[in-house]
């Protein structure tokens, strides 16, 4: 009787270390970013989500190219280019600043997001490709747990340095992080299956299943900008100085639920996990819409995390699950494509929101949004998926091959 293979291998550890190296960097923009831009730029809460939707905007337009140069060249080499225009962005930053220029800082942020959507896509098929099939809810969950462990790092060292020492230090830092993800990809094996073939045109780039389910996670998806982007700005109108340990109490909610997500998966019901998520979510952004205080602020961002923190690997996980394993980058790409869509243009309408409304009309809306998409989730809309009510006690075979 041959051993079962082990969950955590060297290669999966290996893995890991490059998310919570990449997703350091992302972290670190939260707390840092709108501070940047209104102490170096003088600018606006419209501003703030122009910047941080723009990341998004070159996730975007990279999306549809980064998933056939996966499919063509592999997962590796992906991982290590984006790293590579992500290190040399970060430096991008300190430029921006020194100029004055805030259309700098535009160009700096989409080309961010150019090696954001390469490193991002690489990272999560490779997490779904690198353990076999039985395992791979747990290391999904396990990847998705290392994305909170790099935001944490990012979020708490990043707002510690620019308060000590300032932007430069804080964006030669981020440099570093991208700088280390580069290193540790290049240990990687490469994961791409052998029958993969790389879209033709550009209809075949995106998978028709997954789209609906992009779609539910485009309305979620926003309420994760809408907190990450703009909270820091939030809280010092609370008087709240030092935001990331509000930060770290997401992240690390998120991390917690986390770590538990891999087993939970591989018992219930998808669509019963993502629709308790979901009212989570839906009520930890009424909390903050109606803050008085800080203890709002807290509880909000602690009920939030509770449900946000199952969103992405559900989502992704339903869509692998009903598609062919040659798919799945195809998968992948589609379903975070429209977590750019959320990202850029639901960034930079929350932006514009909440300059016209407050942060309160913007946090109303984001739970509306979220509602929507609940909505959608217990539609007929997604009742044909594959995945969506297995109880996953066994691994699901590939869609080809069910009857």
């Amino acid at each position: 009787m041959s051993p079962k293979p082990r969950v955590y291998t060297t290669r999966v550890v290996g893995l890991f270390m490059a998310t919570a190296g990449y997703f350091s960097v992302a972290g670190l923009s939260f707390p840092v970013l709108p501070r940047l831009v209104e102490r170096e730029f003088d600018g606006s809460k419209a501003d703030i989500g122009l910047v941080f939707g723009l990341l998004a905007v070159g996730m975007l337009f990279a999306r549809p190219l980064a998933g056939v140069m996966s499919d063509r060249y592999g997962r590796r080499p992906l991982m290590i280019v984006g790293s590579l225009i992500v290190a040399v962005a970060q430096i991008g930053h300190i430029f921006a600043a020194e100029t004055g220029h805030l259309w700098v800082l535009f160009v700096v942020r989409v080309l961010t997001g150019a090696g954001s959507s390469a490193m991002y896509l690489a990272l999560a098929t490779t997490a779904t490709e690198l353990p076999s099939a039985e395992h791979r809810d747990r290391v999904f969950a396990a990847f998705s747990t290392m994305v909170l462990v790099g935001f944490a790092i990012g979020q708490t060292s990043g707002e510690w340095v620019m308060q000590e020492w300032g932007f430069q230090p804080t964006y030669l830092m981020a440099t570093g992080f991208a700088l280390l993800t580069t290193m540790v990809s290049i240990a990687l094996p490469e994961t791409r299956p052998d029958n993969v073939v790389p879209a033709a045109r550009m209809r075949e780039v995106f998978h028709p299943v997954a789209a609906r389910v992009g779609l539910v996670n485009l309305m979620v998806f926003t309420a994760f900008m809408g907190f990450n982007a703009f909270i820091a700005d939030y809280a010092e109108e609370f008087g709240m100085e030092e935001v990331r340990w509000l930060l770290l109490l997401y992240s690390g909610t998120t991390m917690a639920m986390r770590l538990v997500q891999g087993r939970v998966m591989a018992r219930l019901p998808r669509r019963t996990l993502a629709s308790i998520a979901q009212s989570f979510v839906i009520a930890g952004v009424l909390i903050l819409a109606t803050a008085q205080g800080t203890g709002q602020l807290y509880l909000g961002a602690f009920v939030f995390a509770l449900g946000l923190a199952w969103n992405v690997p559900l989502m992704i996980l339903i869509a692998v699950d009903s598609a062919d394993d040659a798919d799945r980058s195809k998968v992948v790409a589609t379903v975070t494509t429209f977590g750019d869509i959320a990202n850029s243009v639901g960034t930079l309408a929350l932006g514009f929101v909440a300059e016209s409304f407050g942060y309160a009309g913007m946090y109303f809306l984001v739970g509306a949004l979220v509602f929507a998409g609940l909505i959608l989730l217990r539609s007929p809309f997604l009742s044909g998926l594959e995945g969506m009510g297995l109880s996953r006690s066994e691994p699901v075979a590939p869609a080809a091959s069910r009857t």
